[in-house]
């Protein structure tokens, strides 16, 4: 079977496609026929040994499939051959056949296409357990999204208008993204590189700010929220795609009475938590009734991932980037 691998340390350029045998399985594995695999920033960190947790060398890079299940292990009692899955995977996934353990898989609905599904998982559990969970959005409230027209931001922007969000305001770097997100359920739409999203969100909240802030991007960005942020408002720290921490003066915390909350939703599912299941059954039901969907912004051939992971690091990606065989 064809595999993408990072045989050292490497940027996207040195990523090679090599025949190797399809993996063995252990007892409650579940070997999956790939169809469609979805690009991650955490795909570019790991390759480049950047990432938090340094796999072993070689390294097959890919974290979401979709496919269809091709053999099972002895134990493997909730799949059969033959079955549409969906995977989160430690790796591995960028390649013809793919392992994932049985919890690690999830049957998709007759209605979700393959890409669909491969974009599915990560960013619209993170934007659940964001909203639901970790900020307890009530209906009515206003939401600021950062990065709104990403993967996440546009799960995020999606899931606010679903579940009863007042006002959405979304932020992105470059005005041909804001129709995206203004399509996607916000009811405004910032370039906040030639517009000033502190006083757009005052401006649209009178003056009272927004209650739950989704902030994907970190450094300044994060930091300029808070002057934007509702009486008891709710700020969740989901990543830092500027490259930079944001720096939160716990004074201003302490007399605006907001919270700062952090977001890392691979820590659940580290530890098995059962809103988990939770999530993927309401997931699902908002899915089928076409409340949210993945935007698939770009399609690649596996062999064009070098070309996929720049497109993503340009910044100029919306939605989720989707590669095939």
């Amino acid at each position: 079977m064809k595999v993408i691998r990072a045989n050292e340390w490497c940027g996207p350029a040195e990523l090679t496609v090599e025949e190797i045998a399809k993996p063995l399985l252990g007892p409650r594995d579940v070997l999956i026929s790939v169809h469609s695999a979805s690009l991650n920033f955490p795909d570019m960190l790991i390759i480049s040994g950047k990432y938090q947790v340094k796999p072993d060398l070689p390294y097959t890079p890919g974290f979401e499939i979709a496919g269809v299940v091709e053999e099972t292990g002895p134990e493997v009692a909730a799949a059969s051959p033959g079955q549409r899955v969906l995977a989160q995977l430690t790796g591995g996934g960028f390649a013809e056949f793919a392992v994932a353990e049985e919890s690690a898989i999830r049957m998709i609905p007759d209605s979700m296409s393959f890409d669909d599904a491969a974009a599915f998982p990560m960013v619209y559990q993170t934007s659940y357990f964001g909203l639901v969970h970790r900020a307890a959005m009530r209906q009515g409230e206003t939401v600021l999204v950062h990065s709104a027209a990403g993967g996440v931001g546009l799960s995020a922007v999606q899931l606010a208008r679903a579940l009863g969000a007042g006002k959405i305001i979304g932020t992105a770097g470059s005005d041909d993204k804001l129709k995206t997100i203004l399509d996607n359920g916000a009811d405004v739409a910032v370039n906040y590189r030639e517009q000033d999203f502190v006083d757009i969100v005052n401006r649209e909240t009178g003056g009272r700010g927004a209650d739950v802030i989704y902030d994907p991007v970190g450094g300044e960005v994060g930091e300029r929220s808070t002057k934007c942020i509702a009486f008891e408002g709710r700020l969740i720290v989901v990543g830092f795609t500027s490259g930079k921490f944001p720096n939160f003066a716990s004074n201003h915390i302490l007399i605006k009475n907001y919270t700062v909350m952090g977001l890392h939703w691979g820590f659940y599912r580290k530890r098995n938590d059962p809103r988990i299941e939770e999530a993927w059954l309401a997931l699902f039901d908002l899915y089928n009734l076409g409340k949210i969907k993945p935007v698939i912004g770009a399609r690649y051939h596996m062999a064009e991932v070098a070309a996929a992971m720049n497109h993503l690091a340009s910044r100029n990606a919306v939605g989720k980037i989707v590669l095939h065989w």
